[in-house]
């Protein structure tokens, strides 16, 4: 009985850390180039996968130009379709520059995010998915690509939030988490059964 509950204790630390919130991560490596001046506060925690000239949004054609970039960043069947969730709250501390982001229920976590500043966007994956992070508008403007608006046109426009529409296959690692833990239940009740 003992090991059973170290077992379900074990368990649980897993399964918590496993879905635990990314927090924001500071900035402290991107600079103005020349200066030791920090380009914003917050760094972006996602991977970025791609910068693109011009808009995420606007017509259905956009958010299928959108999804067949990340399909063709990540080789994924044509089938890929990404959905743009308005469930998330967005700061930013230093006047658009960077920022933080958060999902609000129903959504419980994000997989994919955009942010517009300039005369581009710029596409990050957040693998595993996460409920909390941060953004930067930096990457965006060493592509060159930034416009004539606020803050040397380098101002968020907007921040647009996104996942996958279609069923996600099981992590391997959870379906060994999965499988251990029927097999120790299947132990556990033969144990008990055995001693009754």
């Amino acid at each position: 009985m003992k090991k059973f509950k170290l077992f379900i204790a074990f368990s649980i630390v897993l399964i918590w850390a496993g879905s635990a919130a990314a927090v924001p991560i500071f900035n402290t490596s991107n600079y103005f180039p020349g200066t030791t001046n920090l380009y914003g506060v917050y760094e972006d925690s996602g991977t970025l996968m791609f910068i693109e000239e011009g808009n995420n949004l606007g017509s259905p054609s956009r958010l299928a130009y959108v999804e067949g970039l990340v399909e063709s960043k990540l080789g994924l069947p044509s089938s890929f379709t990404l959905a743009i969730t308005s469930s998330v709250l967005f700061q930013s501390p230093d006047g658009g520059l960077s920022g933080t982001w958060e999902t609000i229920p129903p959504v419980d976590a994000i997989s994919f995010y955009a942010v517009k500043a300039g005369n581009a966007f710029a596409m990050f994956r957040v693998d595993p998915a996460e409920a909390t992070g941060s953004w930067s508008t930096f990457e965006i403007w060493m592509s060159g690509l930034q416009g004539t608006g606020g803050r040397g046109g380098l101002e968020i426009s907007h921040l647009t939030v996104y996942n996958p529409t279609s069923v996600p296959v099981p992590e391997p690692a959870t379906m060994l988490l999965l499988g251990a833990g029927l097999i120790g239940l299947a132990g556990y009740s033969r144990r008990k059964f055995k001693t009754n």
